[in-house]
């Protein structure tokens, strides 16, 4: 009876509309809440990594305007003091003059070197410091070598190096000074210090993981912030960013320098005018760290609302399941009442009301097929004798056994009813008359075979007397009329001395007469 009540509750659960709705919109909310939570991650990704271009380009557009600003006026002090230093009436004139004629004052600024103007054989003739006594020879200087072999070499920048004068690392700019008619007179040259860009980056707001190069175009590292010197003097040439370098005036790449090896973000952009790179590079860990942790926070947040759906959905489901599964109890419990209130307690056989409905629905098949119907009335002999000498406990013994009988009878087909008392009766759809009264027999012989003791005044043993009447439906025979012709056959039996099978006339049934 439990696995049946379990089977039945499963099946419930799972033709259970409800249920299937629960288990599709748990499942669909979780999708939802992951690609919720997988969107929102990629979103802020897509912020970090955007505002960190943005944040590089605008940090590379304030240093490029900063650092070619002062440099350009300083490649513009030395152009104009090339140029009057070729004229043939500046060495006439007096020393201070001449030095108020060759250099301008934006080429005094902080951070700024001496300009220095030597003679064609590298000899320095005069500088824009009034108090530099020392007069360096840079003939051996490799951009003196190369302004005088070249004339169309234009600005050499050079560094960084160690100043002779000063002995602060600097970045030299030189040069050529050239007559009217091309010949080489000699150099100006000045140079800027390192630590000038250092105090001037310094300045600037530098989150963690981010940096700024200053490059030659050949590929040498003059200034790195904020990390200092470190690195300046190294060549990069040889590097993958390099060429980008060389190939783009202006641009972005995500690479991995051989400098320090860590992945960074870098935007770059050429001086115009000046043989020069600056670039800001954004470490890319540090940008992974502005999104990863809210993303994590996200994170947690959308698995910890999935466990708590999830949660609800089986809870919701053990609910609707523990309904369905009381649902499917209770019909069972119906169909059980139903069919007790169907059933005789005592033999287990259908009674009267079950025997009503079938014999209805069985005189209307039969009334549709053409068929016989036949009823088998059963009664107990001499039963009131019987519980008044052995008792009614032995007395309901005896019924069952009649009911054993009768279904034991009725295994070939016909179906059997305690009608009320010691009264039983039997259906058999499609038999006539005769073949109905051999059933009945065999229902008798199978009780006096039982050999249940009786008083001896009335045999000695046990018996049954029935009685048994056909008709068929098709012929316009109201359906009382049989059961009045197997009552009135049952009461023949009886009245011819009991333990016996009558069997009514093909004649009209005959009235319905009381039995003793």
């Amino acid at each position: 009876m439990i696995l049946r009540s379990t089977d039945a509750a499963i099946r419930a659960l799972l033709a259970d509309r409800a249920s299937r709705l629960i288990t599709a919109g748990g499942a669909s909310l979780l999708v939802c809440l992951i690609l919720l939570g997988t969107y929102l991650c990629i979103d802020l990704r897509d912020i970090a990594w955007h505002n960190a271009q943005r944040n590089t380009e605008n940090l590379l557009s304030v240093i490029e305007e900063g650092v070619g600003n002062s440099i350009r006026s300083y490649h513009e002090s030395l152009r104009g003091a090339a140029r009057l230093a070729a004229r043939s009436d500046i060495p006439a004139l007096d020393a201070d003059l001449r030095r108020l004629a060759l250099f301008d004052s934006s080429a005094k600024a902080s951070g700024l070197g001496p300009l220095e103007i030597t003679d064609a054989a590298g000899h320095v003739q005069i500088t824009n410091d009034p108090n530099q006594t020392v007069a360096p020879d840079l003939s051996d200087l490799p951009e003196f070598q190369a302004l005088r072999s070249d004339p169309s070499a234009g600005l050499i920048l050079t560094g960084p190096s160690r100043s002779r004068v000063t002995g602060r690392e600097i970045i030299r700019l030189s040069r050529r000074i050239e007559t009217p008619d091309g010949s080489f007179v000699g150099i100006v040259t000045g140079v800027i210090f390192l630590d000038h860009f250092q105090t001037l980056f310094r300045r600037l707001s530098f989150d963690d993981g981010l940096t700024f190069s200053l490059f030659h175009r050949d590929g040498t590292l003059m200034v790195r912030a904020p990390t200092g010197s470190a690195f300046p003097g190294r060549s990069i040439a040889t590097s993958p960013g390099y060429r980008v370098y060389a190939e783009h005036q202006r641009g972005e790449f995500l690479g991995r320098p051989f400098l320090d090896g860590q992945e960074r973000l870098y935007a770059f952009a050429n001086l115009d005018e000046l043989p020069l790179v600056v670039m800001v590079a954004m470490s890319a860990e540090s940008i992974r760290a502005a999104w990863i942790c809210k993303a994590t926070i996200i994170a947690v947040l959308f698995v910890c609302l999935n466990v708590l759906t999830f949660g609800l959905t089986i809870l919701l489901q053990r609910e609707v399941g523990r309904h369905a599964a009381a649902e499917a109890s209770s019909r069972e419990a119906n169909a059980a009442l139903v069919l007790l209130a169907r059933t005789d307690g005592l033999t287990g056989m259908p009674n009267r009301r079950s025997y009503d409905e079938v014999f209805s629905a069985e005189w209307s098949r039969a009334a549709q097929r053409g068929a016989p119907l036949a009823l088998m009335i059963v009664d107990a002999d001499h039963f009131k004798q019987f519980n008044d000498r052995f008792g009614h406990h032995c007395g309901d013994a005896v019924l069952r056994s009649v009911a054993d009988c009768l279904r034991q009878a009725l295994d070939g087909g016909g179906i059997g009813f305690r009608i009320g008392g010691e009264e039983f009766a039997a259906i058999l759809p499609g038999l006539d008359a005769a073949a109905a009264s051999s059933v009945a027999e065999r229902v008798r012989r199978a009780v006096v075979n039982l050999r249940i003791a009786h008083a001896p005044e009335v045999g000695g043993v046990a018996t049954v007397s029935v009685g048994v009447a056909s008709a068929e439906p098709c012929s316009g025979a109201a359906p009382d009329a049989l059961f009045v012709a197997a009552d009135a056959a049952l009461y023949a039996a009886k009245k011819a001395g009991r333990n016996r099978v009558r069997a009514a006339s093909s004649d009209a049934p005959v009235p319905y007469a009381r039995r003793a």
